[in-house]
């Protein structure tokens, strides 16, 4: 390997040394000759290996037990508890292991004996809790008089408000006591949310059996999942909240119809009141599915992701829609006749001309 002209200088100048330094000389000159050669070449470990941090050895990881201080036995009491259970069999777990031996159920006197809990099977628990039903009533119910006289002033409120036509009552709790109503979510069908829309806004505003009448004659795919599920829906409300069940009435005797305008226009004659309707119903969107690979040209490729959608429905009683007739009639009777020009107090006026 060539050596650089500053090198070469170098070494020519070291040969000119005296004899008598000739073991000197030949250091110095391999000295020189490893610099120059380091200077144009760096192999992959420049670094000698006899530096400090190379033979360095890890630290060994003593454990959790090293981090705590004080004495051994502290130290090994620590360590127990927090590798067996964080929580006891009770609260009063460590109390009771440090009462006295006569309250624990065994004589003291006994020596030799290790003191050990004697627990009466049927009666108390294992922190000494009664069981008994008297003692569980006194803790649930520590003053049943009071509770009473509560329960008693809160039905009686509850009756004011309902018959008392004046009474301070809100009207979402006076609609949600006197009617009832159940919202029925299906699971996700595997189509969108643009196709079953349109089945949404077929079924919405019909009686629960008109609705599944267009479900079982409709063309769309699905018109039998949403007919399924207004069934479903049905039975849910006839079950769990008793809607649906018809009025009483006497043999000889035929409820008048009722004759209302609903909010779209269309005028019902209802005949039953209990009869159960679809107010509201909506789709959401949900996760979409796995997608389909559409291969495309030039080697390209498109994901198609396929959408899942669900439908949402709300059934209530024809009792609900009267009451909102009769709710839009007396609004209505209440309006003022129209003024062209009325006569109400002008604000923001200026005292000159604006331009």
């Amino acid at each position: 390997m060539s050596l650089n002209v500053p090198s070469r200088r170098l070494l020519k100048s070291a040969s000119t040394l005296s004899p008598s330094s000739s073991a000197h000389n030949t250091t110095i000159v391999a000295a020189f000759q490893s610099l120059s050669i380091a200077s144009n070449s760096r192999g992959f470990h420049s670094t000698s290996p006899a530096q400090w941090f190379w033979g360095r050895k890890k630290k060994e990881d003593k454990g959790l037990q090293a981090d705590f201080t004080g004495t051994k036995d502290a130290r090994k009491k620590l360590m127990e508890n927090l590798s067996s259970g964080v929580e006891g069999q009770s609260i009063f777990e460590d109390e009771l292991s440090k009462a006295e031996p006569q309250k624990l159920g065994v004589d003291a006197a006994e020596s030799g004996k290790q003191v050990r809990k004697v627990r009466k099977p049927g009666n108390v628990t294992a922190a000494g809790a009664s069981l008994a039903k008297e003692h569980l009533a006194r803790a649930i119910d520590p003053d049943p008089r009071s509770r009473e006289r509560w329960e008693r002033k809160m039905v009686i409120r509850q009756i004011r408000n309902g018959t008392d036509p004046f009474s301070k009552e809100p009207r979402a709790d006076r609609i949600a006591r006197t009617e009832r109503q159940l919202t029925s979510k299906s699971p996700f069908f595997a189509t969108s949310t643009k196709k079953l829309v349109k089945l949404a806004h077929q079924i919405q505003g019909k009686t629960v059996e008109d609705a599944i009448v267009q479900m079982r004659y409709s063309k769309k795919k699905m018109a039998r999942e949403v007919k399924l599920q207004l069934e479903q829906a049905r039975d849910m409300a006839i079950v769990q909240r008793g809607m649906g069940l018809g009025q009483q009435q006497e043999a000889d005797e035929k409820t008048p119809e009722i004759k209302i305008q609903t909010k779209d226009g269309k005028h019902l004659a209802i005949a039953d009141t209990t009869r159960m309707y679809v107010a509201e119903a909506w789709v959401n969107r949900g996760p979409f599915r796995n997608p389909k690979l559409d291969y495309r040209a030039r080697g390209r490729l498109n994901f198609m992701w396929r959408p899942t959608t669900s439908i949402s429905v709300v059934l209530k009683e024809e009792k609900t829609r009267i009451r909102e007739h009769q709710e839009r009639v007396a609004k209505k009777l209440r309006q003022k006749p129209w003024v062209h020009l009325p006569d109400r107090p002008i604000y923001g006026q200026r005292q000159h001309y604006s331009w």
